[in-house]
């Protein structure tokens, strides 16, 4: 394959990973399946081991995703949290013990622990007291919830272990708990929920710790980071220890060889929906502690232990009909009507169809006999057609021509995957742009959620992006479960937007295949929206990490002109998108840094924003393209290595903050 398309994809698949990774850490939203996650992962794998010249320093393959929110309090973790690695059949387990007893030729005991599908995190204790509660961050360092986590009747705010201990686990919403908030949300007319584990990661960074408090949360511990006890010397009586302090412990198999790996897997697979919280898998780990530490880690993943992934239920259901939605980008995607059916542990009634190509594909018609698969809490697909049981005459289904909202001519992707309305005033779609727009990962507009828009839009306040700054709030404060006070928040909250971050408002117009992270690189290279707007497309396409694809994206958003209008209208009501790079000095230009060990003065996460200010970049893995290394406390191996290479310049904290110009 030529060099130049393995590069293309190379940096696809590092785009779509981290949208993903976005989606999922930061805001508890899953569009595809762990198993389609993880394929895309394994692919990038592959192709960066064969392909070695394309690798870089912070490649998904590498580093962990995050879940800090900005302008949270970080702190840094005792002990780095990793990943798993998953598995999703037997044979790759097998591959896995195969590996370890390379290592160690004995036969090695494990344990199986159920995975539980919640939220991770950390608890560090000192004295016996509750210090702080950490999420898992990017592994480094977390986002500080102890209040909220106090609220969780399972974790103690006291243990008798009064040496210093790292606790990790996960928060769950029990099955029940979760149906019962659903329905009030239903009956007060709320968004439901769409699954467990994305309610309790939501739930658990709130501001109001009332609320928290009322969803009843529930925790389950199955390890640590920092502990240092000589008497526990295995997993297994490490839970006996966990369990004895008050946690609630993992349900825990005491396992030898593949034959007694199976069964574990093969019973809680057929079992796990008889349990009150939501598991997907069991993971396997190496019981021995001195063995652990043999095996050692990779970048992301511990040697000594694995994720097995239960495969994704199949059911029969029927096909009543085809609906076709408008999503926020203008996609026309079509969603099969189902004849309800109970799958992976709740009754279903659509599917996706993902576009044009794929109805084809299947040769499906109205009235179908159909398979579908749930991985999750993912929307059902379907995966087969009985054709022995297609009626004779049977509805092909049609691709629709024209927009079903606003009668606008539909146009096809190049590639001629997916088919779009081009018409951005599409009512369809301002809901979604607005609320896009107004979300916490974009402008930050708080209150501006989907109830509000939907008001807003029925009262014909908005009916385009540029509206939210010209809201009439006398008539507002008039509407259904409005008020004085909600009208003043929510124009205190539209104000405070326009001083948003350029990369945040890039981020939030919209533009096809500008996730996050595209747009912090489009706003490094480009002063302003100006320079942005008047590139042309060679000028995008030479941008290191952006492809063809979105080159051509955004090229042709700014030749549009509802949307220059309204970015136009957005600089009128104050919004300067103006990069910050400007706004700094370059002392640190080009120069690459990695951060490891605990720091005095600032987080990882604050020395990470002041590296980056100063024209600097951070890197996750220790080579000779590492410029310096800032050492904190008990730096572990990435000093080691830093030393071993000898062209890294390895400095402290206070000696990195004197190169910026801060004296401490």
């Amino acid at each position: 394959m030529d060099d130049l398309f393995i590069e293309d994809e190379i940096k696809d698949l590092r785009e779509k990973i981290a949208y993903y990774n976005t989606l999922y850490y930061k805001k508890a939203v899953s569009e595809i399946s762990d198993f389609k996650f993880d394929q895309l992962v394994k692919r990038l794998q592959y192709l960066e081991k064969k392909y070695p010249q394309y690798i870089i320093d912070d490649s998904p393959t590498k580093i962990v995703g995050s879940d800090v929110s900005d302008n949270s309090k970080i702190i840094a973790h005792k002990i780095r949290m990793y990943s798993l690695e998953n598995a999703y059949s037997l044979n790759e387990i097998k591959i896995f013990i195969d590996k370890i007893q390379k290592v160690d030729e004995r036969t090695v005991t494990m344990t199986t622990e159920l995975k539980i599908d919640g939220f991770s995190i950390n608890l560090f204790y000192e004295n016996g007291k509750l210090q702080y509660a950490t999420t898992r961050g990017d592994g480094f360092e977390g986002e500080d919830v102890t209040e909220n986590i106090k609220t969780i009747k399972s974790i103690p705010h006291e243990i008798n272990y009064k040496r210093p201990i790292e606790a990790r686990g996960e928060i769950y919403f029990p099955i029940k708990e979760f149906k019962r908030i659903n329905k009030i949300r239903e009956k007060n007319g709320e968004k439901l929920f769409a699954n467990p584990r994305n309610a309790a990661a939501g739930s658990i960074k709130l501001k109001d710790v009332e609320v928290v408090a009322s969803r009843k949360l529930d925790s389950i511990i199955y390890s640590v980071g920092l502990f240092n006890d000589p008497n526990i010397n295995t997993q297994y009586e490490l839970l006996d220890f966990l369990d004895e302090q008050g946690f609630n412990i993992v349900e825990v198999g005491y396992v030898t060889g593949i034959e007694e790996i199976t069964s574990q897997c093969e019973k809680w697979e057929q079992s796990r929906y008889d349990l009150d919280y939501e598991i997907d898998g069991l993971v396997i780990k190496v019981n021995d502690f001195q063995l652990q530490q043999k095996l050692g880690f990779t970048s992301k993943s511990p040697k000594w232990a694995i994720a097995y992934k239960f495969k994704a239920e199949e059911v029969e259901t029927q096909l009543l009909g085809v609906d076709f939605q408008v999503g926020r980008t203008g996609a026309i995607t079509p969603v099969a009507r189902l004849k309800p059916v109970y799958i992976s542990g709740s009754t279903v009634s659509n599917a996706t169809l993902h576009n044009e190509d794929e109805i084809k594909r299947l040769d499906l018609r109205i009235g179908d006999y159909i398979t579908i698969i749930k991985s999750g809490e993912i929307i059902p697909k379907i995966i087969d057609v009985n054709y022995q049981k297609r009626e004779s005459g049977s509805k092909e289904i049609e691709f629709p021509k024209i927009c079903p909202v606003c009668g606008t001519i539909l146009k096809k992707e190049e590639d001629g995957v997916i088919t779009y309305c081009i018409n951005i005033n599409c009512p369809a779609q301002i809901q979604r742009r607005i609320q896009h727009f107004a979300s916490r990962v974009a402008v930050d507009i708080d209150g501006l959620g989907e109830a509000v828009v939907k008001q807003l839009i029925e009262h014909k306040q908005i009916n385009k992006v540029q509206d939210i700054y010209h809201i009439d709030f006398d008539e507002f404060q008039q509407y259904e479960k409005q008020g004085e006070k909600s009208a003043e928040n929510l124009k205190n909250a539209i104000e405070n937007s326009k001083i948003q971050k350029f990369h945040k408002i890039l981020f939030g117009l919209g533009i096809r295949y500008v996730g996050a992270r595209t747009s912090k690189i489009l706003c490094s290279h480009f002063k302003n929206i100006d320079e942005m707007i008047n590139a042309d497309y060679d000028d995008l396409v030479e941008i290191d990490e952006i492809g063809e694809k979105i080159a051509r994206s955004v090229f042709e958003f700014f030749r549009n002109e509802n949307n220059l209008l309204m970015i136009r209208s957005l600089q009128e009501v104050g919004m300067k998108m103006v990069s910050e790079n400007i706004e700094t000095d370059d002392i640190l230009k080009g120069a690459k840094f990695i951060i490891t060990g605990s720091l005095s003065n600032y987080s990882r996460n604050e020395i990470k924003k002041l590296i980056e200010k100063n024209g600097g970049k951070v890197i996750s893995a220790v080579s000779k393209n590492l410029n310096y290394l800032i050492a904190g406390e008990n730096p572990g191996s990435k000093l080691k290595k830093a030393k071993e290479i000898g062209s890294v310049n390895i400095i402290s904290e206070n000696e990195f903050l004197k190169m910026i110009g801060i004296d401490k």
